[in-house]
């Protein structure tokens, strides 16, 4: 399999920075894994905690008047129209680095492919 190939597979299927790191660009792949992880722990950190904020709202109205759905449904409401715009530049990071990669690991690829004729 070609060197491009690999990579790019590697860094699309697998894990962003992988390509780059079985191609020998130690510091190209060290940092497309640090932002992608990066962007996912914000990511599964804010949601955690917008998940909490809520169910420390519905507990009590649980255990007080259960029948109160409209009530139920309005916290939840509220819980989720709070501003997103920290997830949202997570998730295009993500994006990008996913994107990004594969392409720099696909054109290291051909170098080295370039190189092996």
């Amino acid at each position: 399999m070609k060197q491009s190939t690999k990579g790019a597979l590697l860094s699309a299927l697998v894990y962003p920075g992988l390509g780059q790191l079985v191609l020998g660009r130690i510091f190209a792949g060290a940092v497309f894994i640090v932002l992608t992880t990066a962007g996912f722990a914000i990511i599964i950190y804010r949601i955690t905690q917008r998940v909490y904020a809520a169910i420390e709202q519905i507990l009590p109205m649980l255990a007080h008047d259960a029948s109160d759905m409209g009530r139920l449904v309005e916290v939840l409401r509220r819980s989720s129209e709070d501003s997103w715009s920290l997830e949202s530049y997570s998730l295009i990071l993500v994006c990008g680095c996913w994107v990004v990669s594969i392409g720099h690991a696909y054109f290291w690829g051909r170098q080295l492919d370039r190189q092996t004729l």
